[in-house]
């Protein structure tokens, strides 16, 4: 049993009899100051340095260094969540401490757990070394030995033992599609607390629901977010699988999902020998069919995460929005086998307030960013940058992508809707009636997201044409 495990274990096994609390995320707001002291008690030691890690939208995390009692220093990760009010959603930080505790002592190479807060939603772990930016490898040959270390690693956690009494969620006896399903009620939960309906989301949660594949074997521990900008790396091997906040039990081709999410984001050399990597690693092929079926689920998770949280910064969640949006539609099409049609054609020419919005593009760019040596301040110039991209292109393109938008909506309905809303709200209102093809609906989207990517696309960068990796070349389905 490593150090300070006995407290660990007593908190959790408390938080176990206390759903309540671990819902609302603790019932009080901890100081910065109060967190200190808290790392310094259970740590051994005064805190030496302490500096913010940028990051997530629900959690505040600080990379923070202790004095060793024999000298030296111990390079620590606070990890806290402030309280929010009971919801569907399950996971917050005590509960990532019970994975954190799962892996302790295993071959997973994941931080180990430090303490659990007993008051506060806080948690503390070793700071593994290295650097979580993959795409600033330039070397070829270190962008594939990380790789194959996130490869092992991903192996290595879906061979180990689960026990139901150490992970969330896990009930005897469960099979990977039990597992899966209790996903889908979580997420469909959460979708529903937004309070406003989305009916590509419907879409998507209504296919996932009859499509959830019958998978052989037990389910496994996911890491529920896997990927590049997940882990650590240095000097070209991996150290460390990073957030485990979205782990659960169920199906280990939900991670190779993540996995080719993730490079969306962050391309990595030859995918598909990854994929085949890990199957030769696991003693079993990897099944293409199941990794489409996931790519639908983990979209849709994350269509559903920018749904209910409109927080953030403004020009990441046009680009988050616009990416992610057709990102599902392009999953349910690789999943139906749907060829989409073509995208129209959007052309408009420069208005009057096009120079405008170029001449403040040119001062955030030359005035402000390559001006400062502020990282807060290049970091906001590049983000109203982004903002301005888009509406710029909302003032160019607007009028012609709502007449397309509105010509989509009468062909899908037999009749114009009064304005897109109300087409929309009756889209919902008749796909909830099971009165369209599923095929004809996706066409739609596909049309919907190619508009909405249009205007994001200046904002978007290299991003704007980025569409999941091949899966050519993997075992194909046989459920």
């Amino acid at each position: 049993m490593g150090e300070g495990q006995p407290q660990v274990d007593r908190v959790l096994d408390r938080q176990q009899t206390s759903a309540a609390a671990t819902q609302a995320g603790a019932g009080r707001t901890a100081t910065h100051a109060e967190l200190l002291q808290w790392v310094e008690a259970v740590a051994g030691g005064p805190v030496t340095s302490c500096h913010a890690i940028a990051g997530g939208n629900r959690c505040q995390s600080w990379a923070v260094d202790v004095a060793a009692a024999g000298g030296g220093v111990r390079e620590l990760y606070l990890r806290y969540q402030p309280p929010r009010p009971p919801s569907a959603e399950p996971y917050t930080v005590w509960r990532e401490a019970k994975i954190y505790a799962a892996l302790l002592g295993t071959a997973v190479p994941a931080p180990r757990l430090i303490a659990v807060n007993p008051e506060v939603q806080a948690i503390l772990t070793e700071r593994a070394p290295g650097s979580a930016d993959y795409r600033r490898i330039a070397d070829e040959r270190q962008r594939v030995s990380v790789i194959a270390g996130f490869i092992a690693g991903l192996a290595a956690l879906h061979r180990l033992p689960l026990k139901p009494d150490l992970i969330p969620g896990l009930t005897p006896n469960a099979s990977i599609a039990d597992c899966v399903r209790r996903e889908l009620d979580v997420w469909r939960a959460m979708y529903a607390e937004a309070g406003r309906a989305d009916p590509l989301i419907d879409l998507a949660l209504d296919w996932l629901a009859g499509n959830v594949p019958n998978a052989r074997g037990h389910p496994v521990l996911v890491h529920g977010d896997a990927g590049p900008g997940n882990f650590l790396f240095e000097d070209g091997r991996l150290t460390a699988l990073l957030d485990w906040e979205l782990a659960h039990p169920g199906d280990p081709m939900e991670d190779l999902a993540w996995f080719s999410m993730r490079a969306v984001m962050e391309p990595v050399p030859d995918f598909a020998r990854a994929i085949r990597d890990y199957g030769q690693l696991m003693g079993a092929a990897a099944d293409a069919g199941r990794i489409l079926y996931h790519r639908v689920f983990v979209s849709t998770r994350v269509v559903i995460i920018r749904h209910r949280n409109v927080t953030g910064l403004p020009g990441n969640s046009i680009v988050s929005r616009a990416l992610n949006r057709r990102l599902l539609v392009d999953a349910l099409a690789g999943a139906t086998g749907v060829t989409l049609p073509a995208p129209l054609p959007v052309q408009a020419q420069a208005t009057a307030q096009t120079p405008l919005y170029d001449a403040a593009l040119r001062d955030l760019r030359d005035d402000i960013a390559a001006a400062s040596t502020d990282p807060r301040v290049v970091a906001a110039a590049k983000n109203a940058a982004k903002v301005v991209k888009y509406l710029r292109e909302v003032d160019r393109f607007g009028a012609v992508i709502k007449a397309q938008e509105l010509t989509a909506l009468e062909a899908l309905l037999g009749h114009a809707p009064a304005s897109i809303a109300a087409g929309q709200a009756e889209l919902l209102r008749i796909m909830r009636e099971d009165r369209l093809p599923f095929t004809a609906v996706l066409a739609f989207f596909a049309g919907s997201t190619q508009r909405e990517a249009v205007l994001a696309a200046s904002a978007s960068g290299g991003l704007a044409g980025r569409s999941f990796p091949s899966l050519a070349g993997i075992h194909p389905s046989d459920v």
